[in-house]
């Protein structure tokens, strides 16, 4: 059972046993809260994490007046939001709480399964609306990072008021557009060789799942080339988003998200599009890198939300580079094969423009997606 205290969501048992010793926290929050019941133009919204060896647990709290202003929530228009009018749109919500909310623990994305949702209603008469996430875990965690992306739908001026409790730890964060994510620190054990690997497998996995990146490869290589020159190009992409990826890392150089994923998206439909045109790939490595280094901003993106750490950084950056190589280099040993045999067929042209279009289709998509904000194909 959880207990709204001043839309303070904190569980019974850990707000009686933690009073004393989160006087201060409790004033910070219950002041914020306090202000916001006032004034819901300050468009906050709360996320708890509750973290023990063997769970955790993340309850993410939004104001109804809230939810009803980017959700149509009022079905029949009375100004009044019933139960049964609520209730058809959770999963709604869910779904966009879970796209844009991002937990990590020791660097490695958390999939949090959904619990239960409940309303709930503050001292001053406000209804709001919880979501709770679950998942069990082994071991009480070195480091633990949380990004929120609330901003775009419920405006710049957005704050997610934010409660942490790591074993015997609490600490409070305020995310906003300008600061959307916050690693903290467990107090569990976490080796440099166990940061490294899990760096390692967190490189690995991206590239298997970024679709877009295993796009871009497989339209740099379809056209078919010596293995010579399929080392150079998948070379030539590890070292151009190595050297942005370890740039933006250490925030020495940036560059708005929106930029970098509608550049990554027109690099995949120009590469695409460059096959209709050339038959070899002697000089494409050139190609690569310079895209590669707009890649390489993209994955800097991705680990910003799993949170960097605060030792070791380089090290886990080169170990992250590492396991994208792996990934990359396991992506071309099992298309290398098939571009032999298709360099064999009378056919070879037709299927590479083939392959190609439906990859120019997928980048043109993405890139107007990105561009324009919209949401209209998978990624």
């Amino acid at each position: 059972m959880l207990l709204m205290n001043k839309n303070f969501i904190l569980p019974q048992a850990l707000y009686k046993s933690r009073r004393g010793d989160c006087k201060f926290f409790l004033i910070f929050f219950f002041f914020s809260f306090s202000i916001s019941t006032h004034a819901h133009d300050l468009n906050n919204s709360y996320t708890e994490v509750i973290v023990t060896a063997d769970s955790l647990q993340i309850a993410v709290t939004f104001d109804l007046t809230d939810l009803a202003r980017v959700f149509v929530l009022d079905a029949n228009g009375n100004k009044s939001i019933e139960p049964e009018e609520l209730q058809p749109r959770l999963a709604e919500i869910y779904d966009y709480i879970e796209g844009h909310i991002t937990l990590a623990a020791n660097f490695s994305p958390v999939a949090l399964g959904r619990r239960k949702t409940w309303p709930t209603k503050d001292d001053f008469g406000n209804l709001f609306v919880s979501f709770l996430f679950a998942q069990k875990i082994d071991g009480l965690p070195a480091e633990i990072a949380l990004s929120v992306d609330f901003f775009e739908k419920f405006g710049a001026q957005h704050k997610n008021l934010v409660k942490i409790a790591i074993g015997e730890k609490i600490e409070p964060a305020v995310l906003s557009s300008d600061n959307p994510r916050q690693r903290f620190t467990a107090g569990g054990e976490l080796s440099l060789f166990s940061q490294i690997n899990q760096f390692v497998k967190l490189g690995i996995e991206h590239i298997f799942l970024g679709y877009d990146h295993i796009m871009f490869l497989v339209a740099l290589i379809v056209i078919g080339s010596r293995l010579g020159n399929l080392v150079k190009i998948v070379t030539a992409f590890t070292v151009a988003h190595s050297i942005t990826l370890i740039l933006a890392a250490l925030e020495i150089l940036q560059l708005p998200p929106q930029i970098i994923e509608s550049g990554i998206a027109l690099s995949i439909a120009y590469v695409a599009a460059e096959n209709f045109f050339i038959a070899q790939s002697n000089h494409r490595w050139v190609l690569t890198f310079c895209f590669g280094l707009v890649h390489g901003f993209g994955f800097a993106n991705v680990l910003g939300d799993l949170g960097l750490p605060a030792s070791g950084l380089v090290p886990s950056l080169l170990a992250f580079n590492a396991g994208v190589e792996i990934g990359q280099l396991c992506i071309v040993a099992v298309l290398f094969p098939l571009t032999l045999w298709m360099a064999k067929q009378k056919f070879q042209r037709q299927m590479v423009f083939a392959f190609s279009s439906v990859i120019l289709l997928f980048g043109l998509g993405w890139f107007v997606e990105r561009v324009f904000g919209l949401a209209f194909m998978p990624i």
